[in-house]
């Protein structure tokens, strides 16, 4: 008798999941999700590790997969509390032979499994490349993992993505733990996208449906469009869709329409997604340290109301103002905006880089760990860029991508006039001198 338990994590598909065939194989399967309460806690910032529109993508996630579940003969159950503390409880509470999940790449995530597999030696722990396009083999650089994406990108120039995993044809019966679930809503804010695989496949069709992935590069810069990306990132994060899809998705594409620099692109950029998951793996801890990966202090500091004033869209600058407008009301945010937000976080307000990170962190409803912290990291000068990080120029960027100031007039409030803080740091009022005296 094999009785397994199968730990969902960002997997929450039934498609091309190496990790539910490989828990497939055995006589009773109990499927857990854990939410990790400190994800609505705040940090030093003022930031919560989950916002309410990530929160409702979350659980529309979850029920998808519940339902998809149900069709097949087995429950989820999901479960609330510190992962390690609620996983372990699940397993002295149970008999269980092994305990399954997808292989996962941020030091939190991948100490606690460290700590369970000692706790419970006498029990299998296996986990599988169910969320990236290469397998862990692939990728195993030992001591010298790639110092920039160019170079992680040719070193796999030869080696083949994982193939697609075909979905199992039965499910074993659940197994009989009597797990007490939590109740799952879709509470929160009603947004666009909606979680799911289902709703995930349904926008991967849609858009390669159309013709934009002939035209994606020329469009991914966009600020404003409705096909101007390709929309996928929301899924990803979570695994309601794999990056394998994707790339499976775009070949059929490709096969009828052809292939060019566009659908090319959008193949890269996975590879980017795919780079900063294996370099946080690789790093571990230093990808959440102020000094980054190459452990140099950036001159920064941290002005609270002038980060207030950024996270509410409400410094001198009208498109760094629309992108945080539009990232706080919908929880999404183009590629450029992106970078655009962090670079006048960092360089026009000499603010640490985490305090920004932590608030997209909190409002993205497609954060991923690895690509917000290590984008992040590249803008401030301390991650993997070979030049010492990003410096945009505000207006410029404005003129470039947003010429006729439409992007700025949908978004961004009015610029504010005073000054960008009442206290320095120390706490005394700073002296604002009067401009009609003499």
């Amino acid at each position: 008798m094999m009785n397994t338990l199968y730990w969902l994590t960002d997997d929450l598909r039934l498609q091309d999941n190496p990790a539910l065939v490989a828990a497939a194989q055995g006589d009773t399967l109990t499927i857990i999700f854990c939410i990790d309460e400190q994800r609505f806690s705040t940090d030093r910032f003022g930031n919560r590790g989950m916002g309410a529109r990530r929160w409702r993508f979350v659980q529309e996630s979850l029920l998808d997969l519940r339902q998809g579940l149900a069709k097949r003969g087995q429950t989820l159950s999901v479960l609330s509390g510190n992962p390690r503390e609620v996983v372990s409880g699940v397993l002295r509470a149970g008999r269980f032979d092994r305990v399954v999940r997808t292989r996962q790449h941020t030091i939190n995530e991948t100490a606690t499994w460290q700590s369970l597999s000692e706790e419970f030696s006498d029990i299998l722990f296996d986990e599988y490349d169910s969320s990236t396009l290469y397998l862990l083999p692939a990728v195993n650089f030992g001591e010298s993992f790639p110092a920039t994406f160019s170079q992680f990108r040719r070193s796999l120039d030869a080696v083949a993505f994982r193939p697609m995993a075909r979905e199992p044809e039965r499910l074993p019966e659940p197994g009989n733990f009597g797990l007490d679930s939590m109740v799952l809503q879709a509470t929160g804010p009603s947004i666009v996208p909606r979680g799911g695989a289902s709703a995930g496949k349904e926008h991967v069709d849609a858009y390669f449906g159309t013709h934009a992935a002939s035209t994606y590069k020329e469009t991914r810069n966009d600020l404003i469009g409705e096909h101007s990306s390709t929309g996928f990132s929301s899924w990803l994060a979570l695994g309601c869709i794999s990056p394998t899809q994707v790339f499976e998705r775009l070949g059929q594409y490709e096969s009828i329409n052809g292939a060019n620099d566009s659908t090319g692109w959008i193949t890269f950029e996975l590879m980017w997604r795919e780079f900063f998951r294996w370099h946080a793996r690789y790093h571990g801890r230093a990808l959440f340290e102020f000094t980054g990966i190459n452990g140099q202090r950036p001159l920064t500091t941290f002005y609270r109301e002038r980060f207030l004033k950024w996270c509410d869209g409400n410094t001198p600058w009208p498109i760094v103002n629309a992108c945080m407008q539009e990232l706080n009301e919908t929880g999404l945010l183009s590629n450029r905006g992106r970078q655009i937000a962090a670079s006048s976080l960092v360089n026009e307000l000499g603010l640490d880089w985490r305090c920004g990170a932590g608030y997209f962190e909190e409002r993205l409803v497609d954060y991923d760990p690895c690509s917000n912290w290590g984008n992040w990291q590249y803008i401030a000068g301390v991650g993997s860029d070979p030049r010492g990080g990003r410096h945009f120029n505000l207006e410029k960027q404005a003129e470039t991508w947003d010429s006729k100031g439409i992007y700025r007039r949908r978004w961004a409030r009015e610029s504010t006039t005073g000054p960008l803080d009442s206290q320095d740091y120390y706490g005394w009022p700073v002296e604002v001198q009067d401009r009609d005296s003499s």
